[in-house]
């Protein structure tokens, strides 16, 4: 069902109030009045539509979950290259978002929902990939590449080189999985 232009238009608003207000301050320090002041819409107008803030975060952060799965839906998880350059530019196309939810976000609870978001299709590849993994030594290899290759990522998005972050990342998978194979 296509949603009519003037509510995307206003739930992008709405978002875009949001962002701005989490740029200065945590998300449990906004009021639904300041963030309608701050996209000029009226309270009966955001509640249409959200049911407070927290709505709002949730449904951006689901936003980019999608983003991400999209992005990564197209590559073998086994291809490292592919799916770091997938990840990067999920990341360039959401900047803004990205810049207020993952790298000023302290908690990384973003980062925490993509990860477990993927694990399963993660896990049902290196299954088949690692058939002398046990289960539970899987489950370690994935939380250890996934969450240390999100925060190399998120923690080094300005700050290296993406070439070198893919060499580094396939380096590191490779000397991990080298014993399941």
């Amino acid at each position: 069902m296509k949603t009519d232009a003037r509510v995307r238009y206003t739930k992008n608003a709405i978002k875009e109030a949001l962002l701005k207000l989490m740029e200065k301050m945590p998300i449990n320090k906004i009021t639904v009045t300041r963030l309608c002041q701050t996209c000029e819409i009226n309270r009966a107008t955001f509640y249409d539509h959200y049911s407070d803030c927290y709505d709002v975060l949730e449904q951006m952060e689901n936003e980019l979950i999608e983003q991400l799965e999209m992005a990564l839906s197209d590559y073998d998880p086994a291809d490292i290259n592919a799916m770091i350059s997938a990840i990067y530019k999920m990341i360039d196309n959401n900047q803004k978002v990205c810049q207020v939810l993952v790298f000023q976000n302290k908690d990384n609870s973003v980062v925490q929902k993509m990860i477990e978001h993927s694990r399963k299709n993660s896990m049902d590849t290196w299954r088949k990939a690692l058939p002398k993994a046990s289960d539970e030594e899987l489950d370690m290899l994935f939380t250890a590449l996934a969450f240390g290759l999100m925060n190399v990522v998120v923690s080094g998005y300005e700050k290296y080189d993406r070439k070198d972050v893919i060499k580094f990342v396939r380096t590191l998978v490779i000397s991990c999985i080298r014993p399941y194979v």
